[in-house]
């Protein structure tokens, strides 16, 4: 088994376990015996059991999804697996989405509920006079491909709601860098721009107004109730995390204080400790957590040098940069970067 980059530990996110079993079945399709290579804790997910109430952590998701990738080869794995996964959940709220009166109701429903088909991302819709596009926003440190899999979901799912003559989808955004375009578009059958800083799906408003053949008020009243009782019934995403998101535009921002991490919560620097001591954890371990994600983003990104990177974070000094990143992975930021190109680009390497 190929060395993989140290695990994020976001272990306070799950994703639904039948994620997982999706994975280890498209990783099938490349050979047999690819899933026995997986670890040997993933590799429970490949038994015939059900995993329809089961979790797994982020951090495991993550560890599955560079698995998977490096066994296929296929830098386009996520993609092409979220085109075919689908699981009874999936089909609910597709349901769901072609009883709705309109093409446009059917995409805030789908970005309503999307959570109880995956908890890794939330979707929110910015308009102007000609698009709607919907955002997908990772929650904690989802795996790129995590992203890229339910995007082509969406896009398999949400294409239905067009026709020929109106094409509801008129652009995918990726945030990749390769050179794959052509081989998205194959995959996604729509265009696809790449380089992307935001992932997102691009729709005409014109097309959203469709009436949909399909629609049925009678059946989407119970649909709705139904998916209202599954958000209900799935893990939430605690406190902690929605401080994690309020620390993350903050560092972009490079103005952070527990101050203003406090201020859309309504509550004072005090009372955001006790909060989060509930939650079994700190301020200051959030903000590590959040530095560290991003400090492996930017360095497997390799746009920025290091001393840019620890600057980006807050950090008074490089020194300081490399004290803490060796605290988080056991390796100098220059020996991850070098084992990151490496992984990139296996030939020169």
């Amino acid at each position: 088994m190929p060395a993989t980059h140290p695990p994020l530990p976001c272990h306070r996110l799950k994703e639904r376990a039948l994620w997982a079993k999706g994975i280890i079945e498209a990783l099938r399709g490349y050979g047999r015996n690819l899933v026995e290579q997986l670890p040997e804790d993933l590799l429970s997910y490949a038994s015939p059991s059900d995993f329809s109430l089961g979790h797994i952590s982020q951090t495991d998701m993550n560890r599955l999804w560079y698995c998977a990738v490096t066994l296929s080869g296929d830098e386009c794995f996520g993609l092409r697996m979220g085109v075919n996964f689908s699981t009874p959940t999936m089909q609910l709220l597709n349901l769901a989405a072609h009883s709705s009166p309109t093409a446009g109701d059917a995409i805030q429903r789908v970005m309503r509920f999307i959570q109880v088909f995956s908890t890794q991302i939330q979707l929110y819709s910015v308009e102007d006079e000609h698009y709607l596009t919907a955002y997908f926003e990772p929650k904690g440190a989802a795996h790129p491909l995590q992203i890229e899999a339910l995007v082509a979901r969406c896009v398999a799912s949400w294409r239905e709601l067009g026709n020929d003559t109106l094409p509801l989808i008129t652009e995918v955004r990726l945030n990749r860098e390769n050179d794959t375009r052509l081989q998205c578009e194959d995959i996604l059958g729509t265009r696809v721009r790449l380089g992307s800083k935001r992932v997102s799906i691009r729709m005409s408003r014109l097309a959203l107004q469709s009436r949909l053949p399909d629609s049925d008020a009678f059946l989407l009243k119970r649909l709705d109730a139904s998916l209202e009782d599954m958000l209900e019934d799935l893990p939430n995403v605690d406190f902690a995390e929605q401080v994690k998101q309020r620390i993350r535009v903050l560092l972009s921002e490079k103005d952070i204080s527990e101050e203003l991490v406090a201020q859309p919560f309504n509550v004072s620097p005090r009372h955001l400790r006790r909060k989060l001591s509930e939650a079994c954890t700190t301020y200051e371990k959030l903000l590590d957590e959040v530095r560290m994600e991003l400090a492996i983003k930017l360095i497997q990104e390799n746009r920025l040098n290091l001393g840019r990177i620890a600057f980006e974070l807050g950090f008074l000094d490089p020194s300081s940069f490399t004290r803490a990143f060796r605290r988080w992975t056991n390796m100098s930021p220059t020996a991850f970067r070098e084992h990151s190109l490496r992984l990139q680009d296996p030939v020169s390497g």
